[in-house]
């Protein structure tokens, strides 16, 4: 009577295709993890930015109120010190005027806004379209330029005066 060998203690040989394929998905899973975690926000707002500098779109919204005020902003490109802003808050989202404002400026450009009026703005066309998951992030699209919209111009609807038609 010979009894089979006891494997139960043993090492199981697995074949080198095996093996690739667990070393493979570990190396995927901490790359989802690790990698990509840190691809995102490490190198994610300085690739918005350049994105946004390159690829700007004119919107029009209805802006019930701005805001000057002095914080330690962030948009789209990336984390900034304490430095003096514009917050309009506006039918299309929070938007954040930074281009020639300075401490001394920041009080009067908010007070010649008019609320509810509605103004024309050029922003960055990324982080403009990714707006509602940037503002999850507590982070606005800057605004580039902005004018006011003639009372006599009416709204066109299905353009891209019209953000709420995108």
């Amino acid at each position: 009577m010979s009894a089979a060998p006891d494997r139960t203690f043993g090492r199981a040989h697995k074949s080198p295709a095996r093996v690739f394929l667990e070393r493979s998905q570990a190396i995927g899973l901490l790359f989802l993890i690790i990698g990509f975690p840190v691809t995102t926000f490490g190198f994610g707002p300085s690739i918005l930015g350049r994105y946004d500098d390159g690829h700007r779109m004119k919107v029009v919204c209805r802006v019930d109120s701005a805001e000057a005020n002095m914080s330690s902003s962030r948009s789209a490109k990336g984390a900034g010190g304490a430095r003096p802003q514009v917050t309009f808050h506006t039918n299309c989202g929070n938007l954040l005027y930074l281009e020639g404002v300075d401490r001394s400026s920041m009080q009067r450009i908010a007070s010649a806004v008019e609320p509810g009026e509605r103004y024309r703005f050029t922003v960055g066309a990324g982080s403009f379209r990714l707006r509602a998951g940037l503002k999850i992030l507590k982070v606005a699209p800057e605004i580039y330029s902005y004018t006011a919209v003639a009372a006599s111009e009416a709204p066109r609807r299905g353009s891209r005066d019209s953000p709420n038609d995108e």
